[in-house]
C-alpha cells in the first residue's frame, strides 16, 4: 500500500476539480487572509519532489483545500 504525501493528495485534488490553476488558487485562498498562498508557493505545492520550487504542504493546508474545493464544486 502506497501512502500519498500531502502534496500528492493536493495535486490530485486540484486536478480533479478541472479548474484552471489560477481559479483553483483563488478558491484555495478563501479564508486564509494574510496567510494566502502566493503564486510561487502554489507552484511549489504542485511541483514534484526534487524540483527546485517544491514546497511541502502541511496537513492543515490540505484539510483547508479539501474543504474549500468541496464547497466550490458542489
Amino acid at each position: 500500500m502506497t501512502l500519498n504525501t500531502n502534496n500528492e493528495q493536493f495535486r490530485d485534488l486540484v486536478a480533479s476539480t478541472g479548474l484552471p490553476s489560477a481559479v483553483a488558487m483563488t478558491i484555495f485562498n478563501r479564508g486564509l487572509g494574510a496567510n494566502a498562498c502566493t503564486a510561487s508557493a502554489w507552484a511549489g505545492y504542485l511541483s514534484e519532489p526534487g524540483s527546485p520550487q517544491y514546497r511541502e504542504l502541511n496537513a492543515d493546508l490540505l484539510k483547508h483545500a479539501e474543504a474549500q474545493f468541496a464547497a466550490a464544486v458542489r
